[in-house]
């Protein structure tokens, strides 16, 4: 068995390492989250989320633009450097995202001057946030993936109080991808494997540490979550609206924001 990150999955397929195998819930799989040759296919994801420390931020971000409101004055900050880190990356591809209305092809550049007036306003924190500087106030808000943001929460549960928000626009999410070894010594019990993986059964599994399973949209249209566990979560209906980039996409990115962060931004994430 093979579980890496996206742009992974067709290298895998290029290379011949991987064995194709479509599990029976196939169709329930997202048709952009998987090779149509069954070769590699998503089983969890994130989406980024505002995680907010609700003793020092009076009232909760709902959206991109709200980040730039003087209620959050030197309060915001990204889970990774931008430049270097996906989480952080794909936090400036989001704004763009969200400032574009969706315009993938403007994107980076307004998600760099997004964050431009972030920083211009004095709102923009140029530290890597954490849990530690959530709960010290040093970073109140942090653009986060949504299974830390809720692990921190929990963990954080007595002593700081955590809210979780997925933005009304600019929703973005990023999954791992499975794919079977062509040189496997037990092919077939590697098929079972994601047979369990892909089942409700397994699915609930990742659902359980926060991870949203690939078919997560599907357990909630046909009801099979189960409302103590809904109730952990996120509202489910943003996640159907998520934009997951394509390997290309986030290449293209990465490359732009790297080029141009500090010349733009105009200060280093630390």
């Amino acid at each position: 068995m093979v579980d890496v990150g996206l742009a992974y999955g067709a290298e895998l397929k290029a290379e011949g390492l991987a064995a194709p195998y479509k599990v029976s819930t196939w169709d329930s799989i997202p048709a952009n989250q998987k090779d149509p040759d069954g070769a590699w296919y998503g089983d969890y994801y994130g989406v980024l989320v505002f995680e907010v420390n609700k003793d020092t931020v009076a009232s909760s971000p709902t959206d991109w633009p709200d980040l730039l409101k003087d209620d959050y004055a030197y309060s915001v900050a990204l889970g990774g450097d931008p430049r270097v880190a996906a989480q952080g990356m794909l936090a400036v591809y989001a704004a763009g995202l969200s400032s574009t209305k969706g315009d993938a092809t403007k994107v980076t550049d307004a998600g760099l001057e997004f964050f431009a007036k972030l920083n211009k306003v004095g709102n923009f924190v140029p530290h890597v946030g954490s849990a530690n500087s959530l709960a010290q106030g040093t970073t109140s808000i942090i653009v986060r993936w949504d299974y830390n943001a809720l692990a921190d929460r929990d963990a954080l549960k007595g002593s700081t109080a955590v809210d979780i928000v997925v933005p009304k626009t600019g929703i973005v999410g990023s999954e791992y991808v499975q794919a079977i070894s062509a040189f496997a010594p037990h092919p077939n019990a590697a098929r079972l494997w994601m047979e369990y993986l892909y089942s409700d059964e397994g699915q609930l599994t990742y659902l359980k540490a926060y991870c949203h399973p690939i078919r997560f949209n599907t357990l909630v249209k046909e009801n099979k979550i189960p409302p103590d566990l809904m109730a952990k979560l996120p509202q489910a209906e943003p996640y159907a609206r998520a934009k997951f980039p394509t390997v290309a996409e986030q290449d293209s990115i990465k490359a732009a924001i790297s080029a141009q962060w500090y010349r733009v931004v105009d200060v280093a994430v630390k």
